[in-house]
């Protein structure tokens, strides 16, 4: 594609829906700081992709949900970048250290470094319970009391119609797969003291 109309298409993208691409962009990086060079990552995405079209495939850029679609693949491909170089462990109640680790260089397990008689922070705990379940069920209990997410947004997200009935089977089934039946039992088994 000539320059020139490559430059033309790129800034009437920007001037029609600049706005949207800033709010697709914030809806996934709420610090505002991150967001705005996100943005100016995907400025530079869009112009190349622009450019790497064919002149009859520039009435794309006119469609609001193509480009919607195009900035929410371009986040979700920079989570996965920074999500895939990061573990988060839980090191205790009132503080977290994130251990960075590149696994293509063969990290040690956090676990393989803790003994097992030592005490069990709760979060570390929580986490070694819900093992029993899948990652779905583990993600939709974490953003409900982890995250403090709301039912409906929990709904939307995970398309769930009837969120809090869901999470309400969900706890009687992790108390059948565990042998928990209360808190005093969970602590008990977990070795931690309040």
């Amino acid at each position: 594609m000539d320059s020139r109309i490559q430059k033309v298409i790129f800034e009437e993208c920007l001037n029609r829906y600049n706005k949207l691409f800033f709010k697709l962009i914030i809806d996934k990086f709420p610090n505002r700081e991150d967001a705005k060079d996100i943005y100016q990552e995907f400025c530079i995405h869009l112009f190349s992709k622009i450019g790497s079209l064919h002149h009859e495939k520039s009435d794309l850029f006119d469609t609001k949900s193509w480009l919607s679609t195009v900035v929410n693949n371009f986040c979700i491909s920079v989570l996965r970048k920074r999500n895939g170089k990061r573990q988060v462990v839980f090191v205790n109640e009132a503080k977290t250290t994130l251990i960075r680790a590149n696994y293509s260089e063969g990290s040690e397990s956090f676990e393989a470094n803790i003994d097992r008689e030592e005490k069990i922070p709760i979060q570390r705990a929580i986490d070694e319970a819900l093992r029993v379940l899948d990652r779905r069920d583990i993600l939709i209990l974490k953003m409900k009391y982890y995250y403090g997410k709301p039912s409906n947004y929990i709904g939307k997200k995970m398309n769930e119609a009837h969120v809090d009935v869901y999470i309400g089977r969900l706890k009687e089934r992790l108390k059948k797969k565990t042998g928990i039946k209360n808190l005093e039992e969970f602590l008990a088994r977990y070795n931690i003291d309040i």
